[in-house]
Protein backbone atom coordinates (compact mmCIF):
# COMPACT_ATOMS: atom_id res chain seq x y z
CA UNK A 1 0.00 0.00 0.00
CA UNK A 2 1.13 3.58 -0.64
CA UNK A 3 0.48 6.07 2.14
CA UNK A 4 0.15 9.70 1.07
CA UNK A 5 -0.31 11.53 4.36
CA UNK A 6 -0.66 11.27 8.13
CA UNK A 7 -1.81 13.76 10.76
CA UNK A 8 -0.41 13.74 14.28
CA UNK A 9 -1.93 15.81 17.05
CA UNK A 10 -0.29 16.42 20.39
CA UNK A 11 -2.36 16.14 23.57
CA UNK A 12 -3.65 19.31 25.19
CA UNK A 13 -1.89 20.69 28.25
CA UNK A 14 -3.91 20.18 31.44
CA UNK A 15 -3.59 22.57 34.39
CA UNK A 16 -2.93 20.89 37.74
CA UNK A 17 -5.88 20.71 40.12
CA UNK A 18 -5.80 23.37 42.83
CA UNK A 19 -6.65 22.58 46.45
CA UNK A 20 -10.03 24.14 47.08
CA UNK A 21 -12.77 22.75 49.29
CA UNK A 22 -15.93 21.61 47.53
CA UNK A 23 -19.47 22.17 48.68
CA UNK A 24 -20.53 18.80 50.03
CA UNK A 25 -24.14 19.57 50.87
CA UNK A 26 -27.12 20.15 48.62
CA UNK A 27 -28.38 23.12 50.56
CA UNK A 28 -25.94 25.61 49.05
CA UNK A 29 -26.40 24.66 45.37
CA UNK A 30 -30.05 24.50 44.51
CA UNK A 31 -31.39 23.87 41.02
CA UNK A 32 -32.16 26.73 38.67
CA UNK A 33 -35.83 25.77 38.77
CA UNK A 34 -36.10 26.61 42.48
CA UNK A 35 -35.32 30.26 41.81
CA UNK A 36 -32.79 30.29 44.68
CA UNK A 37 -29.30 31.68 44.15
CA UNK A 38 -26.12 29.87 45.09
CA UNK A 39 -24.42 30.47 48.40
CA UNK A 40 -21.11 32.38 48.22
CA UNK A 41 -19.16 29.18 48.86
CA UNK A 42 -21.11 27.27 46.23
CA UNK A 43 -20.73 30.11 43.70
CA UNK A 44 -16.97 30.12 44.31
CA UNK A 45 -16.86 26.40 43.66
CA UNK A 46 -19.09 26.75 40.60
CA UNK A 47 -16.77 29.42 39.12
CA UNK A 48 -13.73 27.27 39.79
CA UNK A 49 -15.27 24.15 38.23
CA UNK A 50 -16.44 26.25 35.27
CA UNK A 51 -12.88 27.48 34.78
CA UNK A 52 -11.55 23.92 34.82
CA UNK A 53 -14.26 22.80 32.41
CA UNK A 54 -13.48 25.72 30.08
CA UNK A 55 -9.84 24.62 30.17
CA UNK A 56 -10.83 21.10 29.11
CA UNK A 57 -12.79 22.65 26.24
CA UNK A 58 -9.79 24.80 25.25
CA UNK A 59 -11.95 27.89 25.83
CA UNK A 60 -9.22 30.27 27.01
CA UNK A 61 -11.46 33.34 27.35
CA UNK A 62 -14.01 31.56 29.57
CA UNK A 63 -11.24 30.02 31.64
CA UNK A 64 -9.80 33.47 32.36
CA UNK A 65 -13.27 34.87 33.12
CA UNK A 66 -14.19 32.18 35.63
CA UNK A 67 -10.81 32.06 37.37
CA UNK A 68 -10.96 35.85 37.72
CA UNK A 69 -14.46 35.64 39.23
CA UNK A 70 -13.34 32.93 41.63
CA UNK A 71 -10.30 34.99 42.69
CA UNK A 72 -12.54 38.01 43.29
CA UNK A 73 -14.56 35.89 45.72
CA UNK A 74 -11.45 34.67 47.53
CA UNK A 75 -8.89 37.51 47.08
CA UNK A 76 -6.48 36.10 49.65
CA UNK A 77 -6.03 32.79 47.79
CA UNK A 78 -2.59 33.09 46.14
CA UNK A 79 -2.88 29.88 44.13
CA UNK A 80 -6.22 30.98 42.72
CA UNK A 81 -4.78 34.40 41.91
CA UNK A 82 -1.88 32.82 40.06
CA UNK A 83 -4.27 30.71 37.97
CA UNK A 84 -6.37 33.75 37.14
CA UNK A 85 -3.22 35.68 36.20
CA UNK A 86 -1.87 32.88 33.98
CA UNK A 87 -5.27 32.51 32.30
CA UNK A 88 -5.47 36.25 31.60
CA UNK A 89 -2.00 36.27 30.04
CA UNK A 90 -2.80 33.26 27.87
CA UNK A 91 -5.97 34.91 26.65
CA UNK A 92 -4.00 37.94 25.55
CA UNK A 93 -5.87 40.24 27.95
CA UNK A 94 -2.89 42.27 29.17
CA UNK A 95 -5.06 44.90 30.89
CA UNK A 96 -6.68 42.24 33.07
CA UNK A 97 -3.28 40.60 33.59
CA UNK A 98 -1.83 43.84 34.97
CA UNK A 99 -4.79 44.28 37.34
CA UNK A 100 -4.47 40.70 38.57
CA UNK A 101 -0.67 41.03 38.90
CA UNK A 102 -1.13 44.03 41.15
CA UNK A 103 -3.64 42.11 43.28
CA UNK A 104 -1.37 39.06 43.49
CA UNK A 105 1.48 41.27 44.74
CA UNK A 106 -0.70 42.38 47.67
CA UNK A 107 -0.68 38.72 48.75
CA UNK A 108 2.92 37.92 47.82
CA UNK A 109 5.04 40.95 47.04
CA UNK A 110 7.85 38.82 45.57
CA UNK A 111 5.65 36.76 43.21
CA UNK A 112 7.73 36.19 40.07
CA UNK A 113 4.89 35.91 37.54
CA UNK A 114 3.16 39.07 38.74
CA UNK A 115 6.43 40.97 38.73
CA UNK A 116 7.15 39.72 35.20
CA UNK A 117 3.84 41.12 33.94
CA UNK A 118 4.39 44.51 35.57
CA UNK A 119 8.05 44.51 34.55
CA UNK A 120 7.02 44.00 30.92
CA UNK A 121 4.60 46.91 31.12
CA UNK A 122 7.26 49.22 32.55
CA UNK A 123 9.82 48.09 29.96
CA UNK A 124 7.41 48.81 27.08
CA UNK A 125 6.79 52.30 28.48
CA UNK A 126 10.52 52.99 28.72
CA UNK A 127 10.40 53.17 32.52
CA UNK A 128 13.57 51.12 32.88
CA UNK A 129 14.24 51.71 36.58
CA UNK A 130 10.75 50.56 37.50
CA UNK A 131 11.05 47.55 35.19
CA UNK A 132 14.35 46.53 36.78
CA UNK A 133 12.85 46.89 40.25
CA UNK A 134 9.97 44.58 39.35
CA UNK A 135 12.22 42.03 37.63
CA UNK A 136 15.03 42.06 40.19
CA UNK A 137 13.27 41.46 43.47
CA UNK A 138 11.24 38.42 42.51
CA UNK A 139 10.81 35.06 44.18
CA UNK A 140 10.48 32.97 41.03
CA UNK A 141 11.15 29.46 39.89
CA UNK A 142 13.99 28.88 37.46
CA UNK A 143 11.70 29.17 34.42
CA UNK A 144 10.30 32.58 35.32
CA UNK A 145 13.69 33.78 36.53
CA UNK A 146 15.26 32.97 33.15
CA UNK A 147 12.79 35.19 31.35
CA UNK A 148 12.94 37.89 34.00
CA UNK A 149 16.72 37.94 33.61
CA UNK A 150 16.47 38.37 29.83
CA UNK A 151 14.09 41.29 30.27
CA UNK A 152 16.07 42.79 33.14
CA UNK A 153 19.26 42.80 31.09
CA UNK A 154 17.63 44.76 28.28
CA UNK A 155 16.03 47.16 30.75
CA UNK A 156 19.55 47.80 32.08
CA UNK A 157 20.65 48.57 28.50
CA UNK A 158 17.76 51.02 28.26
CA UNK A 159 19.04 52.66 31.42
CA UNK A 160 22.52 52.89 29.90
CA UNK A 161 24.10 50.45 32.36
CA UNK A 162 25.96 48.16 29.92
CA UNK A 163 28.16 46.56 32.59
CA UNK A 164 25.14 45.54 34.66
CA UNK A 165 23.40 44.13 31.58
CA UNK A 166 26.42 42.04 30.58
CA UNK A 167 26.71 40.73 34.14
CA UNK A 168 23.02 39.79 34.07
CA UNK A 169 23.41 37.90 30.80
CA UNK A 170 26.64 36.22 31.92
CA UNK A 171 24.82 34.96 35.03
CA UNK A 172 22.02 33.19 33.17
CA UNK A 173 21.07 29.92 34.86
CA UNK A 174 19.22 26.83 33.69
CA UNK A 175 21.86 24.98 31.70
CA UNK A 176 23.84 25.19 28.46
CA UNK A 177 20.98 26.42 26.30
CA UNK A 178 20.29 29.43 28.52
CA UNK A 179 23.99 30.12 28.88
CA UNK A 180 24.05 30.29 25.08
CA UNK A 181 21.14 32.76 25.08
CA UNK A 182 22.96 34.96 27.56
CA UNK A 183 26.05 34.92 25.34
CA UNK A 184 23.93 35.85 22.32
CA UNK A 185 22.55 38.90 24.14
CA UNK A 186 26.07 39.87 25.19
CA UNK A 187 27.30 39.57 21.57
CA UNK A 188 24.46 41.82 20.39
CA UNK A 189 25.44 44.42 23.01
CA UNK A 190 29.10 44.22 21.97
CA UNK A 191 28.06 44.87 18.37
CA UNK A 192 26.05 47.90 19.44
CA UNK A 193 29.01 49.14 21.48
CA UNK A 194 31.37 48.74 18.51
CA UNK A 195 33.70 46.18 20.13
CA UNK A 196 34.77 44.63 16.82
CA UNK A 197 37.14 41.97 18.15
CA UNK A 198 34.74 40.77 20.85
CA UNK A 199 31.88 40.68 18.34
CA UNK A 200 33.82 38.62 15.79
CA UNK A 201 34.90 36.05 18.38
CA UNK A 202 31.51 35.85 20.12
CA UNK A 203 29.43 35.35 17.00
CA UNK A 204 31.90 32.85 15.55
CA UNK A 205 31.53 30.74 18.69
CA UNK A 206 27.74 31.10 18.67
CA UNK A 207 27.53 30.06 15.01
CA UNK A 208 29.61 26.98 15.76
CA UNK A 209 27.24 25.99 18.58
CA UNK A 210 24.27 26.52 16.24
CA UNK A 211 21.45 26.58 18.80
CA UNK A 212 19.66 29.55 17.19
CA UNK A 213 21.28 29.94 13.75
CA UNK A 214 18.66 32.24 12.20
CA UNK A 215 18.50 34.61 15.16
CA UNK A 216 22.30 34.66 15.33
CA UNK A 217 22.70 35.67 11.68
CA UNK A 218 19.84 38.19 11.87
CA UNK A 219 21.36 39.81 14.95
CA UNK A 220 24.61 40.32 13.04
CA UNK A 221 22.84 41.64 9.96
CA UNK A 222 20.85 44.12 12.05
CA UNK A 223 24.03 45.25 13.75
CA UNK A 224 25.88 45.79 10.48
CA UNK A 225 22.97 47.67 8.93
CA UNK A 226 22.58 49.88 11.99
CA UNK A 227 26.21 50.89 11.45
CA UNK A 228 25.69 51.43 7.71
CA UNK A 229 27.80 48.40 6.73
CA UNK A 230 25.49 47.09 4.01
CA UNK A 231 28.04 44.83 2.29
CA UNK A 232 28.91 43.02 5.52
CA UNK A 233 25.25 42.48 6.28
CA UNK A 234 24.59 41.07 2.81
CA UNK A 235 27.66 38.85 2.99
CA UNK A 236 26.51 37.37 6.29
CA UNK A 237 22.95 36.78 5.06
CA UNK A 238 24.01 35.36 1.68
CA UNK A 239 26.48 32.98 3.28
CA UNK A 240 23.69 31.61 5.46
CA UNK A 241 21.30 31.40 2.51
CA UNK A 242 23.78 29.48 0.34
CA UNK A 243 24.29 26.95 3.12
CA UNK A 244 20.55 26.49 3.60
CA UNK A 245 19.04 25.83 0.20
CA UNK A 246 18.91 29.47 -0.83
CA UNK A 247 16.65 30.49 2.09
CA UNK A 248 13.75 30.75 -0.35
CA UNK A 249 11.35 32.31 2.15
CA UNK A 250 11.49 33.68 5.68
CA UNK A 251 13.41 36.50 7.37
CA UNK A 252 16.84 35.83 5.83
CA UNK A 253 15.43 36.03 2.30
CA UNK A 254 13.28 39.02 3.28
CA UNK A 255 16.28 40.98 4.54
CA UNK A 256 18.46 40.04 1.57
CA UNK A 257 15.76 41.37 -0.76
CA UNK A 258 15.08 44.44 1.39
CA UNK A 259 18.76 45.42 1.55
CA UNK A 260 19.20 44.82 -2.18
CA UNK A 261 16.22 47.05 -2.96
CA UNK A 262 17.20 49.68 -0.33
CA UNK A 263 13.83 49.29 1.40
CA UNK A 264 13.44 51.16 4.69
CA UNK A 265 13.69 48.69 7.58
CA UNK A 266 14.05 49.32 11.31
CA UNK A 267 17.49 47.88 11.96
CA UNK A 268 18.14 49.21 15.46
CA UNK A 269 15.80 47.67 18.00
CA UNK A 270 14.56 49.26 21.20
CA UNK A 271 15.33 47.50 24.52
CA UNK A 272 11.73 46.22 24.61
CA UNK A 273 12.00 44.83 21.07
CA UNK A 274 15.33 43.18 21.86
CA UNK A 275 13.84 41.64 24.99
CA UNK A 276 10.89 40.39 22.96
CA UNK A 277 13.18 38.52 20.59
CA UNK A 278 15.25 37.20 23.48
CA UNK A 279 12.09 35.71 25.07
CA UNK A 280 10.76 34.18 21.85
CA UNK A 281 13.61 31.72 21.30
CA UNK A 282 13.55 29.81 24.62
CA UNK A 283 9.75 29.96 24.88
CA UNK A 284 9.49 27.96 21.68
CA UNK A 285 12.82 26.17 21.21
CA UNK A 286 13.05 25.00 24.81
CA UNK A 287 9.66 24.96 26.58
CA UNK A 288 7.41 24.16 23.61
CA UNK A 289 9.96 21.66 22.31
CA UNK A 290 9.58 19.81 25.62
CA UNK A 291 5.77 19.97 25.33
CA UNK A 292 5.56 22.46 28.19
CA UNK A 293 2.94 24.38 26.27
CA UNK A 294 1.44 26.54 29.01
CA UNK A 295 4.70 28.30 30.01
CA UNK A 296 5.64 28.50 26.33
CA UNK A 297 2.38 30.31 25.59
CA UNK A 298 2.78 32.59 28.61
CA UNK A 299 6.23 33.80 27.61
CA UNK A 300 5.32 34.17 23.94
CA UNK A 301 2.35 36.31 25.00
CA UNK A 302 4.69 38.46 27.09
CA UNK A 303 7.08 38.72 24.13
CA UNK A 304 4.20 40.06 22.04
CA UNK A 305 3.29 42.55 24.77
CA UNK A 306 6.87 43.78 24.56
CA UNK A 307 6.65 44.03 20.75
CA UNK A 308 3.32 43.40 18.99
CA UNK A 309 5.20 43.45 15.65
CA UNK A 310 7.38 40.48 16.59
CA UNK A 311 5.86 38.15 14.01
CA UNK A 312 8.30 35.38 14.84
CA UNK A 313 6.82 35.21 18.34
CA UNK A 314 3.31 35.34 16.82
CA UNK A 315 4.14 32.46 14.48
CA UNK A 316 5.58 30.47 17.39
CA UNK A 317 2.46 31.22 19.45
CA UNK A 318 0.20 29.99 16.67
CA UNK A 319 2.17 26.75 16.52
CA UNK A 320 1.84 26.25 20.29
CA UNK A 321 -1.91 26.91 20.12
CA UNK A 322 -2.21 24.29 17.38
CA UNK A 323 -0.39 21.79 19.56
CA UNK A 324 -3.01 22.21 22.31
CA UNK A 325 -5.79 21.98 19.71
CA UNK A 326 -6.87 25.62 19.89
CA UNK A 327 -7.02 25.97 16.12
CA UNK A 328 -9.30 29.02 16.06
CA UNK A 329 -6.94 30.90 18.37
CA UNK A 330 -4.01 29.81 16.22
CA UNK A 331 -5.72 31.06 13.06
CA UNK A 332 -6.34 34.42 14.73
CA UNK A 333 -2.60 34.74 15.37
CA UNK A 334 -1.58 33.72 11.84
CA UNK A 335 -4.08 36.12 10.31
CA UNK A 336 -2.48 39.01 12.21
CA UNK A 337 0.82 38.41 10.37
CA UNK A 338 0.68 40.86 7.48
CA UNK A 339 1.52 40.12 3.84
CA UNK A 340 4.67 42.28 4.01
CA UNK A 341 6.03 40.41 7.06
CA UNK A 342 9.17 38.25 6.79
CA UNK A 343 7.04 35.45 8.22
CA UNK A 344 4.02 35.76 5.94
CA UNK A 345 4.74 32.60 3.92
CA UNK A 346 5.06 30.47 7.04
CA UNK A 347 1.88 32.01 8.47
CA UNK A 348 -0.13 31.37 5.31
CA UNK A 349 1.12 27.77 5.07
CA UNK A 350 0.07 27.22 8.69
CA UNK A 351 -3.34 28.76 7.99
CA UNK A 352 -3.84 26.46 5.03
CA UNK A 353 -2.82 23.40 7.04
CA UNK A 354 -5.48 24.16 9.65
CA UNK A 355 -8.13 24.53 6.94
CA UNK A 356 -7.14 21.21 5.35
CA UNK A 357 -7.17 19.53 8.76
CA UNK A 358 -10.75 20.76 9.22
CA UNK A 359 -11.74 19.47 5.74
CA UNK A 360 -12.06 23.05 4.50
CA UNK A 361 -10.18 22.28 1.31
CA UNK A 362 -11.45 25.23 -0.69
CA UNK A 363 -10.35 27.66 2.03
CA UNK A 364 -6.94 25.99 2.23
CA UNK A 365 -6.40 26.15 -1.52
CA UNK A 366 -7.49 29.80 -1.57
CA UNK A 367 -4.86 30.68 1.05
CA UNK A 368 -2.14 28.81 -0.83
CA UNK A 369 -3.04 30.34 -4.18
CA UNK A 370 -2.99 33.79 -2.59
CA UNK A 371 0.51 33.37 -1.16
CA UNK A 372 1.74 31.80 -4.41
CA UNK A 373 0.49 34.89 -6.26
CA UNK A 374 2.07 37.39 -3.85
CA UNK A 375 5.22 35.48 -2.80
CA UNK A 376 5.92 32.86 -5.49
CA UNK A 377 8.65 30.39 -4.64
CA UNK A 378 9.41 26.71 -4.77
CA UNK A 379 8.05 26.45 -1.23
CA UNK A 380 4.61 27.77 -2.22
CA UNK A 381 4.57 25.76 -5.45
CA UNK A 382 5.42 22.59 -3.56
CA UNK A 383 2.73 23.29 -0.96
CA UNK A 384 0.06 23.66 -3.64
CA UNK A 385 1.22 20.49 -5.36
CA UNK A 386 1.14 18.55 -2.11
CA UNK A 387 -2.30 19.92 -1.20
CA UNK A 388 -3.83 18.78 -4.49
CA UNK A 389 -2.00 15.45 -4.19
CA UNK A 390 -3.51 14.79 -0.76
CA UNK A 391 -6.92 15.83 -2.12
CA UNK A 392 -6.35 13.20 -4.86
CA UNK A 393 -6.69 15.87 -7.55
CA UNK A 394 -3.68 14.63 -9.50
CA UNK A 395 -4.48 16.63 -12.61
CA UNK A 396 -4.23 19.88 -10.64
CA UNK A 397 -1.16 18.72 -8.70
CA UNK A 398 0.91 17.66 -11.71
CA UNK A 399 1.62 21.15 -13.19
CA UNK A 400 3.17 22.32 -9.92
CA UNK A 401 5.62 19.40 -9.90
CA UNK A 402 6.33 19.89 -13.60
CA UNK A 403 7.16 23.55 -12.91
CA UNK A 404 9.38 22.66 -9.95
CA UNK A 405 11.34 20.09 -11.97
CA UNK A 406 11.77 22.55 -14.84
CA UNK A 407 13.12 25.15 -12.41
CA UNK A 408 15.58 22.75 -10.75
CA UNK A 409 19.02 21.90 -12.03
CA UNK A 410 19.99 18.27 -12.60
CA UNK A 411 22.20 18.35 -9.49
CA UNK A 412 19.34 19.74 -7.40
CA UNK A 413 17.03 17.01 -8.62
CA UNK A 414 19.59 14.33 -7.80
CA UNK A 415 19.94 15.70 -4.29
CA UNK A 416 16.23 16.33 -3.73
CA UNK A 417 14.46 13.43 -5.41
CA UNK A 418 11.16 14.04 -3.61
CA UNK A 419 9.83 16.20 -6.44
CA UNK A 420 10.35 13.43 -9.00
CA UNK A 421 8.81 10.92 -6.58
CA UNK A 422 5.66 13.03 -6.14
CA UNK A 423 5.39 13.71 -9.86
CA UNK A 424 5.63 9.96 -10.39
CA UNK A 425 2.65 9.45 -8.08
CA UNK A 426 0.61 11.99 -10.07
CA UNK A 427 1.52 10.36 -13.37
CA UNK A 428 0.71 6.87 -12.10
CA UNK A 429 -2.67 7.96 -10.75
CA UNK A 430 -3.45 9.65 -14.06
CA UNK A 431 -2.74 6.41 -15.94
CA UNK A 432 0.56 7.61 -17.43
CA UNK A 433 2.41 4.60 -16.07
CA UNK A 434 5.45 4.51 -18.35
CA UNK A 435 6.25 8.15 -17.53
CA UNK A 436 5.77 7.42 -13.82
CA UNK A 437 8.27 4.54 -13.96
CA UNK A 438 10.90 6.94 -15.34
CA UNK A 439 10.44 9.19 -12.30
CA UNK A 440 10.54 6.33 -9.78
CA UNK A 441 13.64 4.82 -11.40
CA UNK A 442 15.29 8.28 -11.36
CA UNK A 443 14.67 8.44 -7.61
CA UNK A 444 16.06 4.95 -7.00
CA UNK A 445 19.10 5.57 -9.19
CA UNK A 446 20.17 8.49 -6.99
CA UNK A 447 18.59 7.38 -3.68
CA UNK A 448 18.61 3.56 -3.80
CA UNK A 449 17.53 3.31 -0.18
CA UNK A 450 14.41 5.42 -0.60
CA UNK A 451 11.89 3.08 1.04
CA UNK A 452 8.87 5.02 -0.24
CA UNK A 453 9.97 4.81 -3.87
CA UNK A 454 10.90 1.14 -3.51
CA UNK A 455 7.50 0.45 -2.01
CA UNK A 456 5.50 2.51 -4.52
CA UNK A 457 7.12 1.06 -7.63
CA UNK A 458 7.21 -2.47 -6.21
CA UNK A 459 3.60 -2.35 -5.02
CA UNK A 460 2.31 -0.95 -8.30
CA UNK A 461 4.13 -3.64 -10.30
CA UNK A 462 2.62 -6.27 -8.00
CA UNK A 463 -0.84 -4.76 -8.35
CA UNK A 464 -0.48 -4.79 -12.14
CA UNK A 465 0.88 -8.34 -12.09
CA UNK A 466 4.15 -7.44 -13.85
CA UNK A 467 7.84 -7.74 -12.93
CA UNK A 468 6.77 -9.71 -9.85
CA UNK A 469 10.20 -11.09 -8.96
CA UNK A 470 11.88 -7.68 -9.12
CA UNK A 471 8.93 -6.05 -7.38
CA UNK A 472 9.16 -8.62 -4.57
CA UNK A 473 12.85 -7.83 -4.04
CA UNK A 474 12.13 -4.11 -3.92
CA UNK A 475 9.35 -4.47 -1.35
CA UNK A 476 11.47 -6.78 0.82
CA UNK A 477 14.22 -4.15 0.78
CA UNK A 478 11.68 -1.47 1.71
CA UNK A 479 10.54 -3.60 4.67
CA UNK A 480 14.16 -3.95 5.81
CA UNK A 481 14.51 -0.17 5.67
CA UNK A 482 11.14 0.56 7.36
CA UNK A 483 10.22 -2.56 9.36
CA UNK A 484 7.47 -0.82 11.36
CA UNK A 485 5.58 0.66 8.42
CA UNK A 486 2.09 -0.80 8.07
CA UNK A 487 1.85 0.47 4.49
CA UNK A 488 5.06 -1.25 3.40
CA UNK A 489 4.26 -4.50 5.21
CA UNK A 490 0.90 -4.42 3.40
CA UNK A 491 2.79 -4.26 0.10
CA UNK A 492 4.77 -7.36 1.07
CA UNK A 493 1.58 -9.18 2.01
CA UNK A 494 -0.06 -8.13 -1.25
CA UNK A 495 2.96 -9.40 -3.20
CA UNK A 496 2.57 -12.82 -1.52
CA UNK A 497 -1.16 -12.67 -2.30
CA UNK A 498 -0.52 -12.01 -5.98
CA UNK A 499 1.87 -14.97 -6.06
CA UNK A 500 -0.79 -17.20 -4.47
CA UNK A 501 1.02 -17.53 -1.15
CA UNK A 502 -2.12 -16.86 0.90
CA UNK A 503 -0.95 -18.11 4.30
CA UNK A 504 2.15 -15.91 4.21
CA UNK A 505 0.04 -13.04 2.85
CA UNK A 506 -2.31 -13.42 5.82
CA UNK A 507 0.57 -13.15 8.29
CA UNK A 508 1.88 -9.95 6.67
CA UNK A 509 -1.55 -8.37 6.21
CA UNK A 510 -2.62 -9.07 9.80
CA UNK A 511 0.63 -7.49 10.93
CA UNK A 512 -0.02 -4.47 8.67
CA UNK A 513 -3.61 -4.15 9.93
CA UNK A 514 -2.38 -4.15 13.53
CA UNK A 515 0.09 -1.36 12.73
CA UNK A 516 -2.35 0.68 10.62
CA UNK A 517 -5.86 -0.27 11.78
CA UNK A 518 -7.56 2.71 10.10
CA UNK A 519 -6.25 2.06 6.57
CA UNK A 520 -9.07 1.14 4.20
CA UNK A 521 -6.60 -0.36 1.72
CA UNK A 522 -4.98 -2.69 4.26
CA UNK A 523 -8.29 -3.83 5.74
CA UNK A 524 -9.65 -4.45 2.22
CA UNK A 525 -6.59 -6.56 1.38
CA UNK A 526 -7.00 -8.53 4.60
CA UNK A 527 -10.58 -9.31 3.60
CA UNK A 528 -9.38 -10.56 0.23
CA UNK A 529 -6.87 -12.98 1.71
CA UNK A 530 -9.42 -14.29 4.23
CA UNK A 531 -11.76 -15.00 1.30
CA UNK A 532 -9.02 -16.92 -0.51
CA UNK A 533 -8.42 -18.95 2.64
CA UNK A 534 -12.11 -19.87 2.85
CA UNK A 535 -12.82 -17.59 5.81
CA UNK A 536 -15.63 -15.85 3.96
CA UNK A 537 -17.53 -14.54 6.97
CA UNK A 538 -14.38 -12.84 8.28
CA UNK A 539 -13.67 -11.50 4.79
CA UNK A 540 -17.10 -9.86 4.67
CA UNK A 541 -16.53 -8.33 8.09
CA UNK A 542 -13.23 -6.78 6.94
CA UNK A 543 -14.77 -5.36 3.76
CA UNK A 544 -17.65 -3.80 5.70
CA UNK A 545 -15.10 -2.32 8.08
CA UNK A 546 -13.01 -0.96 5.17
CA UNK A 547 -16.02 0.99 3.87
CA UNK A 548 -16.05 3.00 7.13
CA UNK A 549 -12.37 3.96 6.82
CA UNK A 550 -12.56 6.62 4.08
CA UNK A 551 -11.50 4.56 1.02
CA UNK A 552 -10.95 6.26 -2.34
CA UNK A 553 -13.89 6.34 -4.75
CA UNK A 554 -12.36 3.53 -6.80
CA UNK A 555 -11.72 1.41 -3.70
CA UNK A 556 -15.26 2.03 -2.44
CA UNK A 557 -16.84 0.78 -5.67
CA UNK A 558 -14.74 -2.39 -5.63
CA UNK A 559 -15.32 -3.07 -1.92
CA UNK A 560 -19.09 -2.69 -2.23
CA UNK A 561 -19.09 -5.15 -5.11
CA UNK A 562 -17.23 -7.68 -2.95
CA UNK A 563 -19.62 -7.17 -0.04
CA UNK A 564 -22.53 -7.93 -2.39
CA UNK A 565 -21.15 -10.77 -4.51
CA UNK A 566 -17.90 -11.92 -2.96
CA UNK A 567 -14.39 -11.78 -4.33
CA UNK A 568 -14.93 -13.97 -7.39
CA UNK A 569 -17.45 -11.68 -9.01
CA UNK A 570 -15.82 -8.40 -7.95
CA UNK A 571 -14.41 -6.22 -10.65
CA UNK A 572 -10.68 -5.68 -11.08
CA UNK A 573 -9.87 -9.01 -9.40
Amino acid sequence: MVKLKSIIKAPAFVIALAGISACTTTGGMNSADSGQSLSPKAQLYADYISARYANNLNDAASRADYFTKAFAKRPSDLELGQKALAAAINTGDYTLARILATEVLTIDETNGSARAVLGVNALVRGNYEKSIAYLEYANAGIGVEIFNSLMRGWAQIGLGDTDAAILTFESMQGGKYFEFLGRLQKAIINMQEGDVEAVANSFAELEEIGLAPVETVLAQARGFMAKGEKNKALEKLNTYAEANGGALTGPVRFYIDAIGADKPVQWKLTPAQSASRALSEPAFRFFAAQQQYEPAETFLRLALELDPMNDKARLFLGTVLEEVERDEDALAQYERIAQYSPYTVSARLSEAEIHFGDDENDAGIKVLESIQASHPSRVTQSSLGRAYLIMEDYEQALPYYEALITDMSEDERKENTTVNYLRGICLERLGRWEEAVVDFEFVLKHKPDNADALNYLGYTWVDKGVNLAKAFEMIEKAVELEPKSGAIIDSLGWAHYKLGRYNQARINLEDAAERSPTSATIIDHLGDVYWKLGRKKEAGYQWVRAVTLDPTDTELTTIKAKIKDGLIDAKAQ
